[in-house]
């Protein structure tokens, strides 16, 4: 049982768990830290009360726990590099300021792959919607990542990309038959298992062609699955069990997880008497017989193996950050889709931008505008007049249109406005922030895509608009060929 606290200080009830034995690890949060020195702090204190393993997710772009060290943008930032190498690097130096903190678990890489445009929860978390890209990106993170003494987690097997559903809100089900999963959301995993992932997390999610339980309660995806066909010997870990898509009416989702083969319950609610009613049904259920002693005997094994392998204390000083690598990988990202780029290098610049109003439930950190307007007002100085929409837009005769999009494509009210703004521009110009399905909405429209907008992204989108860099990097999804009036809405949670 792993359980999650509140604030950036260990509190008393959880204190005591760990003291106690009840809680085998601690999942953190982007609420649990403010500064690197808070950080060391905050994990010595947890440590003073029982070593433990710490995990949090530090996948990159808006999916980040920890904010004042290197931000990388998105794996599917990362997908539009295309290079294994410069992954196993990024990878690599997430690995060492997390183990420097005292942190030496990551709940990444996302090995889902993401076929369907109107996911709301994964997106831009998946290197691409292309299998094999997707398994060979997830090898090299787990290899660069490992290697620097960071357990990765392969997520959400047996595959979270293929949903119209968050399952933070409500529990997906996948249609797909059997030979589809096999070719399509196997692929990454087969390749994290082969690069020796330490770890897998479950998906809440139904895989119709499998079984009709979510696969975090199924022993058909978990044991006959994961363990038999695909031969993963780690540790098996849950989802936040208090997300909708776990909810189980009359039972414990820890206990079920665990007697299907799940071997470390993720119970995150930082509530007092949360996790402890949980580890209660555990118990209740193996005396009652309702988890096999030997099931629950395996799952103790791997987990206490795991947590004496990925135990570590923060080191004497914290590691420096890179901003200027994050940079540059977010520089090699941009994409360029539709026709040319207009030249920018004369005459005023509009910026129309949109606010970053739409987040998944997996996000925590977000504030982009701001960023990227001094980044365009280095470049660009008087020439620029940068506007947050929903202001109004003067566009001039003379001078160029820029509008920053931020998932229009899940925005209908924001697609209408966008379109109406970019027939205005004489020299249009569309900057997709973060989805980079915006750009099937405008398709007459030169488009810039950075798949994330944390600063580095911003930086990077600065430089190409200015002609510091071209945009080289090469669209790792393939756009819908039509949207029709309307971007695809399908959040129905």
């Amino acid at each position: 049982m792993w359980t999650g606290i509140e604030g950036p200080t260990l509190p008393d009830h959880v204190r005591t768990l760990l003291r106690d034995g009840d809680v085998g690890g601690l999942s953190l949060f982007a609420r649990n830290f403010r500064d690197a020195r808070q950080t060391r702090d905050l994990l010595r204190e947890i440590h003073e009360a029982r070593p433990v393993p710490i995990a949090l997710d530090q996948e990159g772009g808006n999916v980040v726990r920890i904010a004042f060290g290197t931000v990388f943008p998105s794996a599917m930032a990362l997908g539009a590099t295309r290079d294994e190498a410069l992954v196993e690097r990024v990878s690599g130096v997430v690995a060492r300021e997390l183990r420097a903190l005292g942190i030496a678990i990551d709940f990444a890489p996302v090995c889902d792959v993401n076929v369907e445009p109107a996911n709301p929860v994964i997106g831009t978390r998946a290197f691409s919607d292309d299998p094999s890209l997707c398994g060979a990106l997830a090898a090299a993170w787990i290899r660069g990542m490992q290697s620097a003494g960071v357990a990765c987690t392969a997520k959400h097997f047996p595959g979270h990309g293929a949903t119209d559903l968050d399952s933070h809100l409500t529990l997906p089900t996948v249609g797909d038959d059997a030979e589809t999963l096999e070719r399509r959301d196997l692929v990454p995993f087969r390749a994290a298992i082969a690069a020796g992932v330490a770890q897998v997390m479950t998906a809440h999610v139904v895989f119709a062609a499998l079984d009709t339980l979510p696969a975090t309660y199924s022993r058909r995806i978990n044991v006959d699955l994961l363990r038999r066909r695909l031969g993963f010997d780690g540790v098996l870990c849950s989802d936040a069990l208090e997300m909708k898509g776990a909810a189980l009416a009359g039972a414990e989702p820890a206990a079920r997880a665990i007697a299907a083969g799940v071997d470390i319950a993720h119970v995150c609610l930082p509530e007092p008497r949360q996790p402890e009613r949980a580890l209660d049904a555990v118990e209740r259920a193996a005396s009652a017989g309702e988890i096999a002693a030997e099931r629950m005997a395996d799952a103790l094994r791997r987990s206490r193996a795991f947590a004496a392998r990925w135990t570590c204390v923060p080191a004497e000083r914290p590691a420096e950050p890179d901003h200027a690598f994050a940079i540059e990988v977010a520089a090699r990202a941009v994409t360029r889709v539709g026709p040319a780029l207009p030249d920018l290098r004369s005459g005023p610049l509009t910026v129309a931008a949109f606010p970053a109003a739409r987040a998944s439930r997996a996000e925590e950190l977000n504030d982009p505008l701001g960023t990227l307007e001094r980044a365009l007002a280095r470049r660009f100085g008087s020439r620029l007049r940068f506007v947050g929409l929903p202001s109004e837009v003067d566009v001039t005769n003379d001078g160029a249109l820029l509008v920053v999009t931020s998932s229009a494509f899940f925005d209908r009210e924001q697609t209408t406005r966008a379109r109406e703004l970019l027939s205005r521009g004489v020299r249009p110009v569309l900057a997709a922030i973060r989805s980079p399905y915006d750009a099937a909405l405008f398709p007459d429209v030169p488009a810039l895509l950075t798949y994330s907008d944390v600063p580095a992204s911003c930086e990077a989108l600065a430089m190409v608009l200015s002609g510091e860099r071209a945009p080289d990097g090469r669209l790792p999804v393939r756009l819908p060929e039509s949207t029709g009036d309307a971007p695809r809405i399908s959040v129905r949670a």
